[in-house]
């Protein structure tokens, strides 16, 4: 009898790309570019199960007709894509896309048909379907993060191309990789000098998000938050932020302070702190560095349910509605290009640094840019989808995107109610107001089904009945719990930060019980 020996045919993967692809400024490309290291990590998971080939070709883009100098700027025109096609391969990893920015605009403006782009994406992918008609996409539905200094850097050209990637991917049957959120952690460690091109880290980055997309694997939970009781992210500016300890400093006050936190040897409140990225047990002697109004929220809610609850806090003097909102939020467009929220779309695409940014509309928020400018102080997170990026991301990223969460407590808006602090002051546009309101109900909550608590702007000497009204609305269209501070006769007329919560979490509990929750 004759053996008969069958020979493993490895799985072909071609990735097929830019600059970025290529390697382009890496000082070892040979070794260092992702997919020299996809194969290395392609092996550690199974040892010549698979091959992987370099087809990047810098410069490159989708557009057929596009031009770099006197040649063509298409892929679909490079003899990488010929040479891609020759090799036949069952796997194609393609990150093309950055390089058409300065023309897929043209689609918006009436200068290219809608739709050229998406359609010379589809035509590309489909050189290698009839080339091989199993063969297997992986494309990036979200291109890398550009950097300061980039010439696309907050324009819209980004955000609104990510409709159409992920419209080729359902096109084609392909599966989208997410690259922007690996890549954005820590840009500045991974980024070369031109704030674009990965380095060898960031081509790691790129290896390994790709590795988890061929392999199947989803990212584990990194952290787990307290398996007992209930979760609730807490976010806001001043009034979720300040302390006990803040208001508890005077005779009265601060009786009223050791009664408020003694509570705590009575209930179980655990706190998660986004500038620790750490749990604690709070308890009488620690509990007065945190929030007051989140803890005494806390503690009444514990008491209610006989449960534990776990804080997650994400919270800044300050931070304006803008900072907790991602760019991927605030640049949303409509099936025919148009911003979601335009006034938003037109702060986060604003190429200029934000601290010279005349789109922001609070003039005391922009005015206090060049002042904390570079502080690691609560002004460090004012700026555009900072707190997004340094709190909300962070915590989804700990936690897992969907991780366990109960209810989301909102207790903001001083920064995006007026034009300025001080005397004359006025309402900002109501449009403005509404767009923002909606935007963080999105951001936070997203498809829970649960209780989002809104507070509401309590008195003051300033003119906030406006945003209390868009509050109003709001919490009505998106099925928030309003808690009408204002009507409860609730806060101080000179003091923007009232110094007893108490009132203020008592009346959001009681607002949770009447609707049921």
């Amino acid at each position: 009898m004759i053996a008969t020996i069958i020979l493993a045919v490895a799985v072909k993967v071609a990735c097929v790309g830019d600059s970025i692809t290529y390697g382009y400024g890496l000082a070892d490309r040979e070794n260092a570019c992702y997919p020299n290291q996809l194969q290395q990590l392609l092996d550690a998971e199974a040892k010549g199960k698979y091959e992987v080939r370099n087809f990047g070709n810098s410069g490159r883009g989708i557009y057929l007709d596009s031009m770099r100098g006197s040649e063509k700027r298409g892929f679909k025109w490079m003899p990488e894509h010929k040479a891609a096609l020759e090799w036949n391969p069952d796997i194609v990893v393609c990150n093309l896309g950055i390089n058409d920015n300065g023309e897929y605009i043209k689609e918006y403006t009436g200068a290219r048909k809608r739709g050229s782009w998406a359609a010379d994406y589809i035509a590309l992918l489909e050189d290698y379907k009839k080339a091989n008609p199993k063969v297997k996409f992986y494309i990036w539905t979200k291109l890398a993060p550009l950097a300061p200094g980039q010439r696309f850097y907050r324009s819209p050209e980004p955000f609104l191309m990510q409709r159409d990637l992920e419209a080729v991917a359902k096109k084609m049957g392909a599966e989208g990789i997410d690259m922007q959120e690996p890549l954005r952690a820590d840009m500045d460690a991974i980024l070369a000098s031109d704030k674009i091109h990965p380095n060898a880290d960031g081509a790691r980055i790129i290896a390994e998000t790709t590795a988890k997309a061929l392999l199947g694997k989803t990212p584990k939970k990194t952290y787990e938050p307290p398996k007992d009781g209930e979760v609730w992210l807490c976010v806001g500016q001043s009034n979720m932020q300040k302390g006990w300890g803040e208001f508890g400093v005077y005779g009265e006050e601060r009786e009223r302070c050791a009664k408020e936190l003694a509570q705590l040897s009575k209930v179980t409140v655990n706190f998660w702190d986004f500038n620790t990225g750490k749990w604690t047990r709070l308890t009488p002697q620690n509990g007065g560095a945190k929030s007051a109004f989140g803890v005494s929220f806390a503690i009444r809610r514990a008491q209610e349910t006989k449960k534990p609850v776990n804080m997650v806090y994400v919270a800044a003097g300050g931070a304006p509605t803008e900072s907790f909102l991602s760019e991927t939020t605030m640049c949303q467009v409509d099936k025919d290009g148009n911003a979601v929220y335009p006034h938003l779309m037109a702060i986060a695409t604003n190429r200029h640094r934000l601290d010279a940014n005349a789109d922001f509309p609070c003039k005391w928020v922009a005015r206090e840019y060049p002042r904390r400018s570079g502080n690691m102080d609560e002004g460090h997170w004012w700026p555009v989808s900072l707190m997004y990026d340094e709190g909300i991301r962070v915590t989804r990223n700990l936690f897992g995107k969907d991780f366990r969460l109960d209810g989301i407590l909102w207790y903001q808006g001083e920064s995006n109610a007026t034009l300025c602090v001080g005397s004359p002051d006025q309402p900002l546009d109501s449009d403005y107001m509404e767009e923002t309101l909606r935007a963080v109900v999105e951001e936070l909550r997203g498809n829970r089904k649960i209780p989002f608590v809104l507070m509401g702007l309590p008195k003051m000497n300033r003119p906030w009945e406006p945003y209390r009204a868009a509050q109003a609305k709001i919490a009505k269209e998106k099925g928030c719990i309003f808690v009408d501070t204002f009507a409860a006769g609730l806060g101080d007329m000179n003091d923007v930060h009232p110094r007893n919560k108490i009132p203020f979490a008592e009346l959001a509990i009681k607002e949770l019980k009447k609707a049921g929750k």
